[in-house]
């Protein structure tokens, strides 16, 4: 991996972390932030859910449905499948 490459990837994981919090703040979800932000414990419909922001990883605390991306997060928690 290139020196470019690796200087960019800390910065491109903070983005991450800072658009996914304020998405979830504008939608008025309840989170728990551990780590400075690399964990976060997002309050669903149903159950508590996981979310790694800076890469986008998320999962169900019972382990029922996972996935990537904050989209996809505020999309199941929208329609109301977790």
């Amino acid at each position: 991996m290139s020196d470019t490459l690796k200087k960019e990837k800390p910065s491109k994981s903070k983005r991450n972390r800072t658009s996914s919090i304020r998405l979830l703040e504008s939608r008025g979800i309840e989170y728990i932030t551990n780590n400075d932000g690399i964990h976060l414990i997002v309050t669903g419909n149903y159950s508590f859910i996981d979310f790694w922001p800076g890469t986008g990883k998320w999962k169900t605390r019972n382990n029922a449905m996972s996935g990537f991306g904050v989209f996809g997060l505020l999309e199941m928690i929208d329609s109301g499948q977790i």
